[in-house]
Formats: C-alpha cells, structure tokens, sequence
C-alpha cells in the first residue's frame, strides 16, 4: 500500500489554493461524517453532482480537476507538471495526484463530511485515501458509480464553456445570456482544451482501462454503487439520492 509520506507532499508554494484553506477543527467521528465517492468518465456529470450534493447534505467539495486548473493557472511547479499531462489528455501521475489531495484533506474542516470528484482513479490513490483519512478519523461512506454513454459525454464536453472564475456554461444546455461572455462577471469564455471531442474520447478510453481495478477494490468492501448518469441532471441527481437513502446518508 502506498504511503502519503511527507517527501511526496508537495511545499506550500506548490499546494496553495487561491481559497487558503484554513487548518481543519476537530473533525466528527467517521459513524457521523459522510464521506462519498463519485466515480465516473470524464464529462460524467461527477462535478454537477457533486456540487449539488455538497449544497443539500452541506458537505465539502473537493474537485481534483479543479485544483490543478489551480495550479495550472498560477503555475506552481505541481502545476507545470500536471500541464504537460492535461494538454495529451493524459491522466496525472498518482504521486502528483496522492500529494495535493493529501495537503488539501488535511486542511479541510470536515463538518459533515465530504464528496470527492475525480479521485481516488486508481487502487494506488484509492489505498492512500484509506490511510489519510483513518489518521484524520474518518471513512468512506460509499462510492457512486455515475454510468454514462460515451457519445453524449462528447456532445456535453464539446458544447461546454468556462470562464477564468471557474463559471460553467454549455452552448446548447446551459448557454449565457450574452454568447461568449459569463453572466455573472462578463469574462470572456472558452473551451477547456480536454474538452475537445478527440480528447475527450481518448480520456474516456484510457479511464475504463484504469478504473476496472478501483470498482472491484470498493466493491469488495461493499461501497460501490451504481447509477445512471444518461438523461437530465436533475434525473441523475435523483438516483444519486434514491442510492443515499439506501445506505442511511439522506
């Protein structure tokens, strides 16, 4: 089992957060918290859902994807690294991925628990997860499976536009009110470059591959859930809920 040892956290130049988090508070026993999982292809949907179970069970969000467009944007030594990755729709490294998840996890204030998007991706991160969570007393509660079809995770990324802020958009879905430019601070919009149909497929591909080994580890431990991520958002949250009712986390 990998260790999250000090020599593969990154320094503090390399780990901060536009948000500086603050140094986490007592957190809740691990029968009280509840830590979710949401897995799933890129352009699943896993970000959306998280958010909105972030906002109604009052957990923490934690997007790996988006504190390496941290990164990336400020460009700290762990985000030049990850750049090189993101721009061949390639899969950062778990030494990479293991370091910063490990800094942000022990800043955060857990409350209620959190729900990550995007990590763990591979047994490696999964197993390192584990370990840095019992040190901070917690665990996982369940990890959801968010089930998409390829074909319409493309249409979704190839439509999808972000502004610098992080403010999300799609042109067919979700367009702003002024084309190209965000609603809520006028910033001009753009296509994520992973977000292009030919990148998109071949992140999806190479997620499969990867991940065959991760749904058996959490379904071993009898925490994986399976949901249907095709249709509506709102449908797909509605699932996502039914599956918390199920395990006594709604």
């Amino acid at each position: 089992m990998p260790k999250l040892t000090s020599s593969e956290t990154p320094t503090s130049s390399e780990t901060r957060t536009p948000s500086e988090a603050q140094p986490a508070t007592q957190a809740p026993t691990a029968s009280q918290a509840i830590n979710l999982i949401l897995l799933g292809p890129p352009g699943a949907g896993k970000g959306t859902q998280a958010r909105a179970l972030a906002e109604s069970l009052g957990l923490r969000h934690l997007s790996t994807g988006e504190l390496f467009r941290q990164h990336m944007q400020k460009q700290t030594p762990l985000g030049v690294q990850a750049r090189v990755y993101y721009d061949k729709g390639e899969y950062v490294p778990d030494h990479l991925v293991i370091a910063i998840v490990k800094e942000e996890l022990s800043r955060f204030h857990f409350e209620k628990g959190i729900v990550l998007d995007g990590f763990p991706r591979t047994v490696a991160q999964a197993e390192a997860l584990d370990e840095t969570l019992a040190e901070l007393g917690q665990q996982i509660k369940a990890a959801i499976m968010i089930d998409s079809d390829t074909e319409e995770i493309v249409e979704r990324a190839q439509g999808r536009r972000i502004c610098p802020e992080g403010h999300t958009y799609h042109t067919v879905k979700n367009p702003p009110s002024v084309d190209g430019r965000c609603d809520v601070d006028g910033l001009p919009l753009r296509q994520r470059r992973d977000d292009r149909p030919e990148t998109v497929r071949k992140r999806i591909e190479t997620y499969h591959n990867r991940t065959k080994p991760l749904l058996t580890f959490y379904a071993e431990r009898h925490l994986l859930k399976s949901v249907d991520g095709t249709g509506p958002i709102a449908g797909v949250t509605e699932n996502i809920e039914s599956v918390l009712r199920e395990i006594g986390a709604r």
